[in-house]
């Protein structure tokens, strides 16, 4: 996997960017972290922040299971890409044909990415 940054000047490669994208202010970092935090828990899901990585961990839980039982749970990273942050799923080790990290969406945009995140941990029909 590549990761491309832009020359320093430069706000990005994929367009003009979000103030997020703007070196790593802690403060905005964690603004993005909460952010994500906040919809999936407004999606129903079990969330752990951990602002040390940039990392969120979703967790569906069976609603029908007395104790609650995780159904599945989802690693969401924050991380570059395309000179931008953006949010990274990261594979489970039960899925080694998925490529280890895969970009979701732009750090900005955190209602796509729980929307998404939900869509992955929600169980198919068959």
């Amino acid at each position: 996997m590549t990761i491309e940054t832009p020359p320093m000047g430069m706000p990005s490669l994929a367009g003009s960017g979000q103030h997020i994208d703007y070196g790593r202010n802690d403060v905005l970092w964690l603004s993005a972290l909460r952010s994500l935090d906040a919809r999936l828990q407004e999606c129903g899901l079990e969330t752990s922040l951990d602002g040390q990585i940039g990392a969120i961990d979703a967790t569906l839980r069976d609603p029908s299971s007395i104790w609650g039982v995780p159904l599945r749970t989802q690693r969401t990273v924050l991380r570059p890409h395309r000179g931008r942050l953006w949010w990274w799923l990261r594979a489970s080790h039960e899925e080694p044909a998925v490529p280890f990290m895969s970009p979701l969406t732009p750090a900005v945009n955190s209602s796509a990415a729980a929307r998404r995140i939900l869509g992955v941990l929600t169980p198919r029909a068959n």
